[in-house]
């Protein structure tokens, strides 16, 4: 059937569109009603509306019906034993890595009384220079002896000390390989490069397990200035 003219089919459109956006149409219920049982046009615009409003109204859902699921169970079941792997591995490593450092303080300390006991043998008087050099080698591996214990009692100080053992390790064994050139290299020569190479491994692994695989790189940035 075709549309009553009575109300404009426009008129009756903007009041269509007004109530479903819950505004005064201007227009009475029954007109419209009447109008909408006549004209298929405008019924026809009205149920289109109808859809897209309830589109858009689901966008803006009550908060309720758009909560999502719990995860955290699920979450935390999937990520827990892996968390729970690397922070055993992470223990293991802290307790090796400081009966690793104990040992080789030891084997320092061990060293450097050793040496003492040698020095008394040396005459001060006859032998100055020796016995000054013996003392001062003493002095050092004893040095070297409570620096590794310290650091196994407190870790967060091997990032300084790694640089002092690496230091040492590599001119010590540039100066070997001078030695070693002109014949005159000895047993104890390799044995105090082959500590410090070990003490400075240790000392990194150590580092490592403590901040992390980044620390070095981020160690090496800070030195050379370069952003993290």
């Amino acid at each position: 059937m075709g549309c009553s003219r009575v109300v404009d089919c426009s008129a009756i459109q903007a009041a269509l569109s007004a109530k479903l956006d819950g505004e005064p149409t201007g227009l009475d219920d029954a007109v419209i009603e009447a109008h909408l049982a006549n004209c298929e046009e405008c019924r026809n615009y009205y149920n289109r509306a109808a859809e897209l409003n309830r589109m858009l109204n689901f966008c803006a859902a009550e908060p309720r019906t758009l909560t999502p699921p719990d995860l955290s169970e699920i979450i935390l079941a999937e990520v827990e034993p892996e968390w729970r792997r690397h922070a055993n591995a992470k223990v293991v490593g802290s307790l090796l890595s400081r009966v690793l450092l104990v040992i080789l303080g030891v084997v320092y300390l061990a060293w450097g009384i050793t040496m003492l006991g040698d020095s008394a043998s040396i005459s001060v008087q006859e032998d100055p220079l020796t016995s000054r050099l013996l003392a001062e080698a003493v002095a050092y591996r004893i040095a070297l002896s409570v620096g590794l214990l310290f650091a196994a009692w407190k870790p967060r100080i091997i990032a300084g000390m790694l640089p002092i053992f690496g230091t040492l390790w590599t001119f010590s064994a540039g100066f070997a390989a001078r030695d070693l050139v002109f014949g005159v290299a000895d047993s104890q020569t390799g044995l105090s490069i082959g500590l410090l190479l070990i003490s400075t491994i240790v000392l990194s692994f150590a580092l490592v397990n403590s901040s992390g695989p980044g620390i070095l790189r981020r160690t090496w940035n800070s030195l050379n200035a370069a952003p993290g």
